[in-house]
């Protein structure tokens, strides 16, 4: 029986993440939220309600109290919803490494599942640079880490994003024309390639509960559907 604690469960990735693990008999799930929301689904999905403002709450991932074999985080925000650039890396840089920090002094056999960005491993950019300095953080640690590196997530956002909804009806028929070209499998083109949530939920699952993680596994582009 694993024991999974997932972080960003109420978002885009993460609700598919809960929906997949509820279907699962080997695990037992810890759904860190900040108020309650709907996510329990006794005995395999609870809800936590966690305060990811205080420094203390995260002493007890991976303890005892929270036992945890497999942190999956896919928390985040936008620079709109946070409200400046500060507040945004405060949500997505320092929560995820505040998490796996606590979880690699706990139970340093535990396995971090992280959603990046495609483009984390050459950064340009705010966005990109901050998802890259989660990265390093993980690889600093030492704790057995699964990246995800998705790119234009296709799926329906609990904030309006107009850019992104308009890109997902645009980018789809492009890539279908590169494959009609032989394109298909060209490494670099496909890293690009829009995704659906529920197959990155898929894929970062897969990794972190079915195979035996050592040290860095990065998921992108064709890797999404060879799981």
């Amino acid at each position: 029986m694993y024991h999974v604690v997932v972080a960003g469960g109420t978002g885009l990735v993460g609700a598919e993440m809960i929906r997949l693990l509820k279907e699962r008999t080997d695990v037992r799930v810890t759904a860190l939220v900040r108020r309650p929301s709907g996510l329990s689904c006794p005995p395999v999905v609870t809800e936590f309600i966690f305060d990811f403002a205080m420094n203390g709450a995260y002493t007890a991932i991976g303890s005892e109290a929270m036992p945890c074999d497999i942190l999956l985080c896919a928390i985040g925000t936008t620079l709109r919803q946070a409200g400046g650039q500060a507040a945004f890396a405060a949500v997505d840089r320092d929560i995820p490494l505040r998490l796996a920090t606590a979880l690699a002094r706990n139970n340093q056999k535990a396995v971090f599942g992280f959603v990046s960005s495609v483009g984390a491993d050459r950064p340009r950019g705010f966005y990109l640079q901050t998802k890259a300095e989660v990265e390093a953080g993980l690889a600093a640690l030492g704790l057995a880490h699964v990246l995800a590196r998705p790119s234009l997530l296709l799926g329906r956002h609990a904030e309006p994003r107009p850019i992104e909804q308009l890109l997902a009806h645009l980018l789809p028929p492009l890539f279908n024309m590169s494959d009609v070209f032989g394109l298909k499998h060209h490494a670099t083109l496909q890293r690009y390639r829009p995704i659906s949530a529920t197959q990155v939920a898929t894929a970062l699952l897969q990794h972190t509960l079915d195979h035996n993680v050592q040290g860095r596994e990065v998921i992108e582009g064709e890797g999404f559907y060879h799981a």
